[in-house]
């Protein structure tokens, strides 16, 4: 048989198109179904010498978990958001009132706390108080004076937090609240209890630049058994000399919605602290009277 030229050349074409067929197909292909890359690796502790189990993490296993994780961060994130609308909305008609008034009032009085928050825009004018942590400059001065005559004293007093912006706030609670998740809370139940320990953000008294968390070199654990410290007893006895007062006192957790803090100290004015640390009362009951 004898094959002409233009049978060639029909068949070249042929053949392009089912190579051009046949190439557009494994691109979809790859398209569909991706190389799959490593995942991040965790950090891990250091392997010990006697330790026998050299197995890698199982690939999947690991990147469903990082996938859990931030999924989680992002449940928690929401869950704050509502929770925090819900209880705006349900505050009573006087407490609103009395955020109202407080806007207006002193700026050293400013109540900030779940039912009265503030937008996440403020921010003061701030000025260093020690090791680059800042307040409002206008309460700077008595709390860089209450610590020069605290060492004078032999009682050594370190600031371990001072402003905090609403951003830095909200990243706190989050971080905690989803641990809280990873180790077994839901998402509720890890709102509610880090809104326990954990202001949510627009609630904290950091923001205002009013509020230092002010520890000792020898103890720096933010717990209970601060309290004991010289340190502590040092600030409860003094600080209201220089317009601080203790902000969350341990018999008055029912009224701040905070638990007891011995670290954390709130300018609110000389004459206004001595009246609340006399009193042995919370800045809630002293702007209700």
């Amino acid at each position: 048989m004898l094959i002409k030229p233009k049978h060639i050349a029909v068949a070249a074409v042929i053949a392009a198109v089912i190579a051009f067929a046949m190439t557009q197909k494994d691109t979809k292909w790859q398209e569909k179904f991706p190389a799959r890359s490593m995942p991040a690796s965790k950090t891990e502790e250091p392997a010990t010498s006697n330790s026998t189990d050299e197995r890698l993490p199982d690939e999947e296993t690991e990147s469903l978990e990082e996938e859990e994780s931030i999924d989680e961060s992002s449940e928690v994130e929401e869950s704050t958001d509502e929770q925090s609308k819900d209880e705006m909305e349900q505050q009573p008609e006087e407490s609103k009132e009395q955020a109202s008034a407080k806007q207006t009032g002193e700026w050293n009085l400013l109540l900030v706390n779940s039912e009265n928050t503030i937008d996440q825009t403020f921010k003061p004018e701030l000025a260093d108080v020690q090791n680059g942590y800042q307040m409002d400059k206008r309460a700077a001065e008595y709390a860089k004076r209450m610590i020069k005559d605290a060492k004078a004293q032999g009682v050594d007093l370190l600031v371990c937090s001072g402003y905090r912006s609403y951003e830095s706030q909200n990243r706190n609670f989050n971080n905690y609240a989803a641990n809280l998740q990873q180790a077994g809370y839901s998402k509720d139940e890890a709102v509610k209890e880090t809104s326990r320990l954990i202001a949510y953000p627009g609630s904290s008294e950091h923001q205002t630049g009013l509020a230092l968390d002010i520890v000792t070199p020898t103890y720096q654990g933010l717990n209970d058994g601060y309290a004991e410290t010289d340190a502590a007893k040092w600030l409860y006895n003094n600080a209201a000399d220089y317009g601080f007062i203790l902000r969350y006192p341990k018999d008055k957790e029912d009224i701040t919605k905070i638990s007891f803090e011995p670290w954390h100290y709130r300018y609110v004015g000389e004459e206004a602290a001595r009246e609340i640390m006399d009193q042995e009362i919370c800045l809630e009951e002293y702007l209700s009277e």
